[in-house]
């Protein structure tokens, strides 16, 4: 009997330490993934400020010709506009981007003051958001384990459905700071929570929407690259987890390509919803989705659908190309 009991309290003290031990290595994952997305967010934050503004800016059908109707190249034209707007004063407004010019010496400044507007929030949200995000993934994803489910993107499109109720007021404050339609977050909370419909949860279903669709596109398209990463091979590799890292920063980045391209309609369209104010009136007068998809196509072209495409490449395949090697 004593015998046993040692050899129990043996295991026991094994089991508490296998445990404590994966405690500290998911700790660590953790603490490495908020570290990672800290930086990813606060280098490219300039990047995501253009975006928002051109998804914002309206350039009505009749006004575009030629090459200035393709989606890249009118990022270009429309964000050096964009940048020539921001160097002229922190306080970027588009709701009145006609302010007085300030001095060379100042244009720098202002202009990084400008484009880093939103930071704050964008940075305060990366904790809460990956506290529902990682735990809403390991009960998905445990839950499809040994299904039929389980090589599927339905745990990553759970998980973003579960996230979305913190990272919707979020991009909401961080997107009208932006846009300079409001000078602080506290204005931007304040005048959101009395909105109703309209105010911290505004483009709710298009987040939604739009979390399913980037999930689907990029599970697909992971799978068929690294299937052709080792046919590519020549037999040599078998498995995907046999990758190297050059061959994953590749995948990565084709995949947050093709994804960011295919979801940019969504993108655009929820960015309005989220910064025209209560459902249906505003800027943009959007009821909804279906509604500003359409809205926006008739009255600015079907390619207006993918402004803010060029930047939206950048940080969307950044993000995977650093995501999938580390």
């Amino acid at each position: 009997p004593d015998r046993f009991v040692a050899r129990r309290r043996r295991v026991d003290s094994s089991l508490h330490e296998w445990k404590r031990r994966r405690m500290a290595v998911k700790a660590d994952v953790f603490a490495g993934s908020i570290a990672a997305e800290l930086t990813t967010k606060a280098l490219l934050h300039p990047l995501d400020t253009i975006k928002t503004r051109l998804q914002y800016t309206v350039v009505p059908k009749r006004q575009r010709a030629g090459a200035s109707s393709i989606p890249i190249v009118s990022d270009l034209r429309l964000g050096f506009r964009v940048l020539a707007d921001a160097t002229r004063s922190p306080e970027h407004s588009m709701k009145d981007p006609s302010l007085r010019p300030r001095s060379r010496a100042a244009d720098a400044a202002n202009a990084a003051r400008s484009l880093y507007r939103g930071l704050t929030p964008q940075l305060v949200g990366v904790v809460p958001i990956a506290l529902v995000y990682m735990p809403s993934y390991e009960v998905a994803s445990g839950a499809l384990k040994g299904t039929p489910l389980q090589s599927t993107p339905i745990a990553g499109v759970l998980t973003g459905v579960a996230s979305a109720v913190v990272r919707v007021p979020v991009s909401v404050i961080k997107s009208r700071i932006q846009l300079g339609l409001h000078q602080s977050a506290g204005e931007a909370l304040s005048h959101a929570r009395r909105g109703g419909r309209g105010g911290l949860y505004a483009g709710l279903r298009a987040t939604v929407v739009l979390d399913t669709s980037y999930a689907v596109v990029q599970f697909t398209c992971l799978e068929q690259l690294r299937t052709l990463a080792l046919r590519f091979s020549g037999g040599e590799l078998t498995d995907p987890t046999q990758l190297g890292t050059k061959a994953n920063a590749a995948i990565g980045f084709a995949t947050g390509l093709f994804a960011a391209v295919a979801t940019e309609p969504i993108d655009v369209v929820r960015t309005r919803l989220m910064t025209q104010g209560a459902k249906g009136v505003g800027a943009f007068a959007y009821d909804g989705l279906a509604h500003g998809l359409a809205k926006a196509s008739r009255a600015e072209g079907m390619a207006s659908l993918w402004r803010g495409l060029l930047p939206r490449l950048v940080t969307k395949s950044t993000g995977s190309l650093v995501w999938y090697t580390t």
